[in-house]
């Protein structure tokens, strides 16, 4: 009796004789005793506060249970009369605090409620009277909230007003913590939970695309290229190449470059949009949203038409693989990301423990599932060595957090084209959790960069959450299975973000892994300032003879006009043209030099700057072939000035020689006497 529910928040005869009639159990009048005495049967029924309040169905129980004590002398048929001819209804009072008032982690309780209906059916769970114990952690959930609220005022300043976080225990598939919005009495749109709304998945879906393609193809690996390129794809006509982005009918990357070949490490890591299409194009859509399904978007990846609900699956196109046009739900989200962190092995998500019914009866009980195994533990492996890689990353620097206290954290970003929605997503073994961020109605393009909202929250939610796990760090055991293997070379960065080159020379590759033929070790000429082959206006101090530098031999690209031959076709060195002017100096020397000497160096730039932060400008004197000295040099024109003390009698040939940014050499020499 002490612990029946009643309806609203209350558990207990005396919780509830104080909330409906503002008296205590022992005070309670005959009618007012039959009438809570009705209520813990089905809550949601029978409760004036709960959500399916029938008052035919209460005003009927309770006079159903007056005639039942009258049958069983408890009370008179007289008194039973009496207490039925009471208005119970009129007495009750309004209740003492809102439906949801002072419930912890209300968006949590509500998926889980939701859990029950879809398990057990909506009218069983409308009848109540079940004791159910969730998944939730507390310690985790209210660091959630603390982090989403923390960051609202960034998300403000970027012309949001909400967000929306789930993590799951990757172990187990329960819900540890789910935060539906910031504010849950929010009388606008408090109530929505959009961590069980639909939200399209922007760049974050990327993860998907690549585990598929490595799952299903025998000549995908790490390091293998797809041409981040301006053509044609399926969907994509890009007749308008020239055409302002808005204008275009080209698929884009966020940062309007194309770099040319691109590994697949570092095409994920740097999340760039042509070769995600390209890879989800080349295994199929369906193939794709059908294995991001089996790995736990079980409410489905659907790709409605235009006005159609979100909730209509629709036919992918290639703009489902960046996440445009396409829909998922955010708790579920973590659960498949998760299944990469399980080592291909899908686990289903609970919000829910136990269930006991109202005599303690188990209903229900979580037992840890055995698991299914969806992808190949080689490709997961991969997936998350390259989500894991803050070199691949394009993270700012202070944003890459991929390594904690000897945990390995994968990380991606996600956002739509329109700027409307921002995720970010992270993982480890123990903890996989998404963040989203945009506007209530997904009315309003945000302010960029997205990850000024998102990162604060999921990094502080994976790096508080990891300090509470007292024992050491854990981190992806590499299968025995996973080779290494020759891998194209970037030696030039992708993007003017933070992504690191040059990029391994071996990288993963799958036990199924078939090598391209034996050409890819093959060496070439490369410009050393673009990374580009050289040509015959390449300087020589610029040219290094460079292996797996052929990026057609490691193409998987289907729709590159560039097949893998002996012969290379990437982009060539378009810096150095033969028509540049290379930097001037002159030197300025004594005819003789007795004991000790000047030798002043003026220089004036060429075409190309004198000095970059990869190739600082220098001047150098040698003698007689020996170099004597280098100094810096930045500005045009720029005089330096060389102090030498003989070291032997006799004519010297002295030489000054200048290098620009661009590694273009001139020199001027002289003759000088050196005396003693």
């Amino acid at each position: 009796l002490n612990v029946a529910p009643y309806g609203n928040v209350q558990y207990g005869v005396e919780s509830a004789a104080q909330d409906y009639f503002r008296k205590s159990a022992k005070d309670l009048t005959l009618a007012e005793s039959a009438f809570l005495a009705a209520i813990p049967q089905a809550p949601s029924y029978y409760s004036p506060y709960g959500a399916y309040y029938d008052r035919e169905k209460v005003v009927g129980r309770q006079q159903y249970i007056l005639d039942q004590m009258a049958k069983q002398n408890m009370i008179t048929q007289a008194e039973a009369d009496t207490a039925k001819n009471i208005d119970i209804i009129a007495g009750i009072q309004e209740t003492l605090q809102p439906k949801y008032e002072g419930i912890k982690a209300p968006h949590f309780v509500l998926s889980a409620k939701k859990q029950l209906e879809e398990d057990f059916g909506g009218e069983t769970v409308k009848r109540g009277g079940w004791k159910v114990i969730t998944t939730v952690d507390m310690k985790l959930q209210e660091l959630a909230e603390q982090q989403v609220a923390k960051g609202m005022k960034q998300i403000r300043d970027q012309k949001g007003d909400t967000a929306a976080f789930a993590a799951v225990d990757v172990k187990t598939g329960q819900m540890v913590a789910l935060v539906g919005g910031p504010d849950f009495n929010n009388p606008d749109f408090g109530k929505v939970n959009y961590a069980k709304e639909r939200i399209p998945p922007g760049s974050s879906f990327k993860p998907y695309d690549y585990a598929t393609l490595i799952n299903e193809s025998d000549n995908v690996a790490a390091g293998s290229v797809l041409y981040d390129d301006k053509n044609a794809l399926p969907g994509y006509a890009c007749t308008k190449k020239n055409a302002p982005r808005e204008d275009s009918d080209c698929l884009h990357d966020y940062d309007n470059k194309f770099p040319g070949p691109v590994t697949i490490r570092y095409a994920l890591g740097g999340s760039r949009n042509v070769p995600a299409v390209k890879a989800m194009l080349t295994v199929g859509t369906e193939k794709v949203r059908s294995t991001a399904e089996a790995m736990g978007l079980k409410s489905g990846y659907t790709c409605p038409a235009p006005g159609q609900s979100t909730e209509a699956r629709g036919t992918c196109y290639g703009s489902s693989a960046i996440g445009d046009g396409a829909f998922l739900h955010l708790d579920e989200h973590a659960n498949a990301l998760a299944t990469l962190s399980r080592m291909g092995k899908y686990v289903p998500q609970t919000y829910i423990l136990n269930i006991n019914d109202s005599r303690g009866k188990v209903i229900k009980e979580w037992k840890q599932p055995e698991g299914k195994q969806v992808l190949k533990p080689d490709t997961a492996y991969i997936i998350n060595d390259i989500l894991s890689d803050p070199r691949a990353s394009y993270l700012r620097t202070d944003r890459k957090f991929h390594n904690y206290k000897g945990w390995k954290f994968a990380i991606k970003t996600g956002t739509t084209n329109d700027n409307k929605d921002a995720l970010m997503v992270s993982y480890s073994t123990q903890y996989a959790a998404v963040v989203w961020a945009g506007e209530h109605q997904r009315a309003v393009e945000m302010k960029t960069p997205m990850e000024n909202m998102t990162q604060p929250i999921v990094q502080g939610w994976m790096r508080a959450a990891h300090d509470l796990i007292k024992t050491p760090a854990v981190n992806w055991e590499k299968p025995a299975s996973v080779k290494m293997v020759p891998a194209y070379v970037l030696r030039s960065k992708i993007s003017s973000n933070a992504e690191i080159v040059p990029s391994p020379s071996e990288d993963l590759a799958p036990s199924w892994y078939k090598e391209p033929n034996k050409q890819a070790g093959s060496s070439q000429i490369i410009d050393k300032v673009t990374g580009k082959i050289a040509t015959p206006c390449t300087p020589e101090l610029a040219k290094e003879n460079q292996g797996n530098a052929n990026a057609n031999i490691f193409s998987v690209d289907i729709y590159s006009n560039k097949k893998s031959t002996s012969t290379n076709t990437a982009a060539q060195d378009d810096l150095h043209q033969c028509s540049d002017i290379k930097p001037q100096l002159t030197l300025t020397a004594p005819s003789t030099c007795v004991t000790s000497c000047a030798f002043t160096v003026t220089v004036t730039q060429g075409t190309h700057a004198l000095t970059s932060d990869k190739f600082p400008g220098t001047v150098t004197l040698f003698v007689n072939g020996q170099q004597i000295e280098a100094k810096s040099v930045s500005t045009s024109p720029s005089t330096v000035t060389f102090t030498y003390a003989p070291t032997a009698v006799g004519n010297a040939s002295v030489e000054a020689r200048v290098t620009d940014s661009a590694l273009y050499t001139s020199s001027e020499s002289a003759t000088v006497d050196m005396s003693q």
